[in-house]
């Protein structure tokens, strides 16, 4: 009788250990093909993959939206490298065109997101729950308003781009930041 239960349990057993390989090889067959690409930016289906993906503490998103935005985003973009940069395009909930996009980037990078601007109607400082924010209120090819909104945050630069009024991009602004 121990003989049999010895053969069973080595037969478990080394069924386990067969099972336990074959997970590591796919998972290193995964990683094979990630380690050689170049990490140029690429699109996302969510912004747990992003930070996942990434391995970022954090994607800024708003937790307070206007009604006409929509979520889920519309798209996702982002890279690691040369530098950290995370895009999230929203859209309204009736036309389905653009309504506001978040621009996360290393603050060490410089990088200021591409706005065909037209105009500048303003520019001023303002004051985001104590941290120091650049409103500029700008108009964009096709007439369309491109209000931007830009500050620093843990070693981020956040920018959002909207079509919303000033007061309404304030309020989006404070609800992503922590205190």
């Amino acid at each position: 009788m121990p003989a049999k239960r010895t053969k069973t349990f080595f037969m478990y057993f080394s069924f386990g250990i067969t099972v336990l390989i074959l997970v590591l090889v796919l998972k290193l067959f995964n990683w094979i093909p990630h380690s050689f690409l170049k990490e140029d930016i690429r699109k996302y289906k969510t912004i747990e993959e992003v930070t996942k993906q990434l391995k970022l503490s954090r994607v800024y998103v708003p937790a307070y939206f206007p009604e006409h935005i929509q979520w889920p985003p519309r798209e996702i973009f982002a890279q690691k490298k040369p530098f950290v940069l995370v895009m999230v395009h929203f859209a309204h909930t009736d036309t389905r065109s653009f309504a506001l996009s978040v621009y996360q980037s290393d603050a060490k990078a410089g990088y200021e997101p591409q706005m065909d601007i037209l105009y500048m109607k303003q520019e001023h400082p303002v004051l985001i729950k104590g941290k120091e924010a650049l409103l500029r209120l700008a108009v964009c090819r096709g007439n369309i308003k491109c209000n931007s909104l830009s500050w620093t945050d843990q070693g981020f630069r956040i920018t959002l781009v909207s079509d919303d009024p000033p007061d309404q991009m304030q309020r989006m602004a404070e609800s992503m930041i922590h205190e």
